[in-house]
Order: structure tokens, then C-alpha cells, then sequence
């Protein structure tokens, strides 16, 4: 139902839809919002079966996730075409979006995404299995982003050096994974996915943003999006891990709006 999706709607103008990754929220923008608000309208949206939106269906199909987005955004009065930005897990949906309704989108881009390099099935497996119980496990350390070690320490894969990121912060993308009721199916969609032949049937113009020390997905596998894609245009972010919009989030902000300003 288009009505269960869940957004956070700001400014005014041609709109650009954010889509988070896996086990946060729309919150993970909240850092570059206001910014890219200034001028434009900003929908950030909370995945099916993530933060506030009810999943759809009782696993996590990419095809059927991406429809429940274009389906609320549309029941939001979010006209077509829009700006789409992914992050990560998001990036799948943004993809998959992208190619079933093209004349949706305006201009994709793509952060640190996923789907691109298909993790081998025993140690896809094993992640799903154990993805809630570790999230859990880091949500109950969450007293330790007080201090800057455990900052580190807790955001290892997130971000290059977590004691760069605020307690406030930090805290919120903990516990944002107690409202992820598709970790695990969403996962293993991700992981078993291939998206390459599907983005290189995509015509809109696209945008691929990077951190440049991301450990959760390496910056490397920007190839396997230029394989696809070679007329992609690519933006690299120093000193930035997995999160660039959280980290750097004046960085962030110029890569996306110059990437915006390029793609025709």
C-alpha cells in the first residue's frame, strides 16, 4: 500500500529522492538535507521494511520494493521525473527503479552501491544468518560512542575513522537498525544480486559517488558500475568510508550537486 511508505519531505522545487542502505533510516540524510534543500525539494525515505514503512511482501524482492517506492513517492505528490539517489542496499532499489520506469527518473546516481559483485553463496549465507544478532550486539554497545575509541571501534565498516563523526550522530545510526525488519532477506537479496546488465540497460544519465576508503564495499568495484555503464560519471570522496554523507558531509553535497549539474 503506497500510504506505508514513510518520507521526510523538505524544500521546494524539481524534487531528488534519497534511499538509504541497509539496517538505517531516512535519518542518515539528515546531515545533507538542509543543504541540498536550499534548492531543490528533498524526499528522503524510509526502505520497505526499514524505519517506519511497512515491508512489502514478506521477504525482500528488489522488483517489488522498488514498486512500493515509486508507488508511495507517487501517492506523496512526488511528481516524475525526479533526481534518485542510492545509497548502498538503496542503490539496488534506485536501480531497479530506474529500469522499470525510466521515464521516472531524471538522473541517477549511485553511492558506494551494492549489487555490482555478487558475494559467493556460503559467505552470502552466513551474513544473513548473523546480521540481526550482530546489529543487535553493536546496539547494545552503544554507550561507547561517547568516547572516541569506541566510536572507532563500533563504526569500523561504516566510516574511515568514526571518531570523526559526533556522538549524536553516531548514536543515531546505531539504533537505527532496531526498527530493520528485512536485515536478513534483504541481505541476501543484495548479495545474490547482479546488477550490471540491468543498469546497462538503463538510458538515464548516471552519477556514482565514492568514498574513497570504504571497507564495507571497496572502492574497486566501481569498475563492475563503469563496465555497465561506461558514459558514468564518477566522484571520489577523500577520507571518506561508507557513509561520505555523514562523514563529510560538505563534500558530499558538492559531489552530488556538481554530479546533478553534469548529467544531461
Amino acid at each position: 500500500m503506497p500510504g506505508l511508505l514513510a518520507i521526510e519531505d523538505s524544500g521546494h522545487g524539481d524534487a531528488v529522492v534519497l534511499i538509504h542502505g541497509l539496517a538505517t533510516t531516512r535519518k542518515i540524510w539528515g546531515l545533507v538535507a538542509p543543504s541540498l534543500a536550499l534548492t531543490r525539494r528533498v524526499v528522503a525515505l524510509d526502505v520497505p521494511g526499514f524505519g517506519e514503512s511497512a515491508p512489502a511482501g514478506r521477504g525482500f524482492e528488489l522488483e517489488a520494493v522498488a514498486e512500493r517506492v515509486a508507488r508511495g513517492l507517487a501517492a506523496r505528490g512526488v511528481r516524475a521525473p525526479f533526481d534518485l539517489v542510492g545509497h548502498s542496499l538503496g542503490a539496488g532499489v534506485a536501480v531497479t527503479l530506474a529500469a522499470a520506469r525510466p521515464r521516472s527518473v531524471r538522473r541517477l546516481v549511485l553511492v558506494a552501491p551494492a549489487g555490482f559483485a555478487e558475494i559467493p553463496w556460503p559467505a552470502a549465507a552466513v551474513l544473513a544468518a548473523t546480521a540481526d544478532g550482530l546489529l543487535a550486539a553493536r546496539r547494545r554497545a552503544g554507550p561507547l560512542v561517547d568516547w572516541r575509541w569506541g566510536r572507532r571501534v563500533l563504526l569500523a565498516l561504516a566510516a574511515a575513522d568514526g571518531a570523526r563523526i559526533p556522538p549524536t550522530q553516531a548514536r543515531l545510526m546505531i539504533e537505527a537498525s532496531a526498527g530493520a525488519r528485512r536485515t536478513a532477506p534483504a541481505l541476501t537479496a543484495i548479495t545474490r544480486a547482479n546488477l550490471g546488465p540491468l543498469l546497462a540497460r538503463t538510458t538515464v544519465p548516471l552519477g556514482v559517488i565514492w568514498g574513497v576508503e570504504d571497507r564495507t564495499i571497496r572502492v574497486r568495484n566501481v569498475e563492475h558500475v563503469l563496465d555497465a555503464r561506461p558514459d558514468a560519471r564518477v566522484v571520489m570522496i577523500e577520507r571518506a568510508g561508507h557513509v561520505p554523507m555523514v562523514e563529510r558531509p560538505g563534500a558530499f553535497v558538492a559531489a552530488l550537486e556538481g554530479l546533478l549539474a553534469r548529467l544531461t
